[in-house]
């Protein structure tokens, strides 16, 4: 199987297990996806695009919500709020009228390496990114292989038990938000390989 193949059905693999009624199960494993798309050595998602010069961009939201106390700070976990389609369908049910959606920061766009930098749990000065939360379920809670030992990061070890539910939800929010980035670069490996007049070169619409 080629790099485009893989990148296909690894982008598939990843929809299907966002489902927002996922299983602990699926959640674990998106973030094994997410891993081989965006963090695994030569990226799967920039070997495929090397034809086609797509230009991802990422968008999510920057709400966190406090879940527990940590030291001397409140942590806090963005949790489904991290998906900006999930966010407003949240603040539209529930944010009370004395709150203004200006307050909570707003949304953010960036490319791949800014959204794995974002923090998605933040205790004062100490914080979660993206990358290191997806590396964590991928390579210690079985997204792609289990290791009993505790993470590195001191603040997810305070909240893996009680919050670990926040953390799961977080993580699925980040595949969501990554396919809907990658969702175009399939969209051209796809249109490019059909026939006219389906594909994107001698359609006479395009013309």
């Amino acid at each position: 199987m080629g790099p485009e193949d893989l990148f296909l059905d690894t982008l598939e693999d990843l929809r299907r297990r966002c489902d927002l009624r996922a299983s602990e199960y699926d959640m674990v494993q998106v973030a094994g996806l997410v891993r081989r798309l965006l963090i695994d050595g030569r990226r799967l998602c920039g070997v495929s695009n090397k034809a086609y010069g797509v230009k991802p961009m990422y968008t999510w939201g920057r709400v966190l919500i406090a879940a527990s106390t940590y030291g001397d700070a409140t942590a806090c976990i963005t949790m489904h709020w991290l998906d900006p389609m999930l966010e407003d369908l949240i603040l539209d049910a529930n944010l009370p009228a004395s709150v203004a959606r200006e307050s909570l920061g707003g949304l953010h766009t960036g490319n791949v390496d800014e959204f794995l930098k974002h923090r998605v749990v933040e205790a004062g000065e100490l914080g979660v990114t993206v990358q290191q939360l997806v590396k964590h379920y991928a390579n210690r809670e079985g997204g792609v292989h289990y290791d009993p030992t505790p993470p590195d990061l001191p603040l997810l070890v305070a909240l893996r038990g009680e919050h670990d539910l926040a953390l799961r939800l977080t993580v699925l929010a980040i595949g969501r938000i990554v396919h809907r980035a990658l969702e175009p670069l399939a969209a051209c490996i796809v249109l490019s390989r059909n026939p006219h007049p389906y594909g994107l070169s001698g359609d006479p619409l395009l013309e």
